[in-house]
């Protein structure tokens, strides 16, 4: 779909106003950050002591910690001060991390306590013991065998979620966590359950928390509009494009654009940048990637299977060639 100049004006000017309120609230939270953790680190929040602070979201920071009684290392989630302030987010947080601890699948990062200390609303959760694929991709490549190794948990844990009735909507290589385990590796999925209920307005989305990561971003969600299930699976077609290309199909020169480009530019084929890609797999990626919802694997086990099917009849040097266009110390 390419949008008329003046389509594209309102469009963007839709997208400019979504994607902004996210930027404030990572501006927000890197302000003042060493007076957060020196008020947080050390602290009993009902029986979990936090430690160091070990990344910043959106939202929020997360620290290493750990159960005061057993010692069990943790990770925990703690909210900008502002989100407590606020009623209505106070009553989404409460519900929305009820349906996370609800959420059990072996994909999925189990959440196991939250609450309010002190004006901070925090999530405590399994801490996984490894790097986001986001970290692993800036020195890895992939083949279509490995990238199978991150599918199909990806899309196994989005198939349960989805049938729980909850959308992920921040679908990102930074979402997923790889923990090393003997000969092999563990794949999760974080933060599901901070998305929402579709067809529900009473989620932490609403309060305008988060709208997604641009580079991610389905074009349903960059322009405001209802989403559902598929636009995870979008986000889904999108690393399993950087993991196959070694690049994004879209990345403007500010998020605004980048989102922009999600809606109205077709996106690149794999084989014009590699002609050797397989065309069974850019037939994959060009449908995981539409930009109607309804053109799109419409379950997450469709679009596993399919990629299953794709790559189990192929050769084996088919399988394990690296098709990336971009090496990953030039990303």
């Amino acid at each position: 779909m390419i949008l008329s100049a003046k389509n594209r004006a309102s469009s963007l000017a839709v997208i400019y106003s979504n994607i902004m309120i996210n930027t404030k609230m990572r501006i927000a939270n890197c302000k003042g950050i060493t007076t957060v953790d020196s008020q947080l680190t050390g602290q009993n929040l009902n029986g979990y002591i936090v430690g160091q602070n070990i990344g910043i979201g959106g939202m929020g920071r997360v620290y290493q910690g750990y159960e005061a009684e057993t010692q069990t290392p943790v990770a925990i989630k703690v909210l900008l001060p502002e989100y407590a302030e606020d009623d209505n987010f106070r009553a989404r947080f409460w519900r929305e991390t009820e349906l996370m601890i609800s959420l059990r699948h072996p994909h999925i990062v189990p959440v196991y306590a939250y609450g309010n200390w002190n004006g901070y609303l925090y999530i405590v959760m399994q801490l996984v013991k490894g790097p986001s694929l986001e970290r692993i991709i800036q020195h890895q490549r992939f083949s279509p065998l490995t990238a199978w190794q991150i599918i199909r948990p990806m899309a196994d844990a989005l198939g349960y979620g989805h049938e729980q009735n909850v959308i992920h909507r921040d679908l990102k290589t930074g979402n997923i966590l790889i923990e090393p385990r003997g000969q092999g590796n563990h794949v999760y999925l974080s933060d599901f359950g901070l998305g929402k209920r579709p067809g529900m307005d009473t989620t932490l989305t609403a309060a305008g928390v988060s709208v997604g990561t641009p580079e991610y971003m389905a074009p349903e969600v960059a322009m405001g509009t209802p989403a559902d299930h598929r636009s995870d699976l979008y986000s889904l077609g999108v690393i399993l494009y950087e993991l196959l290309l070694g690049k994004l199909p879209f990345l403007g020169v500010n998020p605004q654009m980048t989102a922009l480009a999600h809606v109205d530019q077709p996106v690149p084929h794999p084989r014009m940048l590699n002609n050797q890609f397989p065309l069974r797999l850019q037939n994959l990626l060009l449908q995981a990637l539409a930009k109607n919802p309804g053109a799109r694997y419409q379950t997450a086990d469709e679009l596993r299977q399919a990629y299953y099917e794709i790559v189990k009849t192929m050769d084996e040097d088919t399988r394990r060639t690296c098709y990336w266009v971009t090496p990953p110390a030039n990303r």
